[in-house]
């Protein structure tokens, strides 16, 4: 009966262990804290260098999207990311795709794709803003929407597709 006893206290705490280890890392997957204020203070050079700042954005209806040519799934985003920036509702909110690459790849790529909306260089701030931003895993791609106040909507680990994009749109247009 001991040999019994000992094994179910050794299975009660092997399951105890791996409820516990599960949580934390559905934890550590889960969006934190939000520092907007790190995305207005942000300044990043577009694809032909020129300098832009975010704090230009704050008071509007924005989507800040967080990608590399490297990425899938960024890649497979990006042309709902160019048919909403081209659709009537593109015209209400701003789009900013902030590149985790090499610059010359995100011009290729975006001149292939015909991008339209801006397109920033992260550089080697661009994870230290992600991860401020609520991406404690630094994954791509990344996507926030905020609306004119500044309160984040939606915060997107993974790739979003257009249906969310235009329905979160609207929703932060109050359409």
């Amino acid at each position: 009966m001991s040999w019994l006893k000992r094994n179910f206290a050794l299975l009660t705490v092997g399951l105890l262990a791996l409820g516990a280890g599960g949580w934390l890392g559905w934890a550590r997957l889960q969006p934190a804290s939000t520092n907007i204020d790190a995305l207005w203070a942000t300044v990043l050079p577009d694809l032909s260098g020129k300098r832009a700042s975010l704090a230009a954005f704050k008071g509007k209806p924005l989507i800040v999207n967080f990608w590399a040519t490297w990425c899938g799934p960024c890649k497979e985003e990006m042309p709902d990311f160019q048919k909403l920036a081209a659709s009537e509702l593109g015209s209400s909110i701003q789009i900013v795709g902030i590149g985790i690459d090499n610059t010359d790849n995100m011009r290729a790529f975006s001149d292939k794709l015909g991008i339209s909306y801006t397109l920033l260089d992260g550089g080697p701030g661009g994870l230290d803003l992600l991860t401020a931003l609520g991406n404690q895993v630094g994954g791509l791609p990344y996507t926030l929407i905020v609306d004119a106040t500044g309160r984040v909507i939606v915060k997107r680990l993974g790739r979003i597709s257009y249906e969310e994009l235009r329905e979160a749109s609207m929703r932060t247009l109050g359409k």
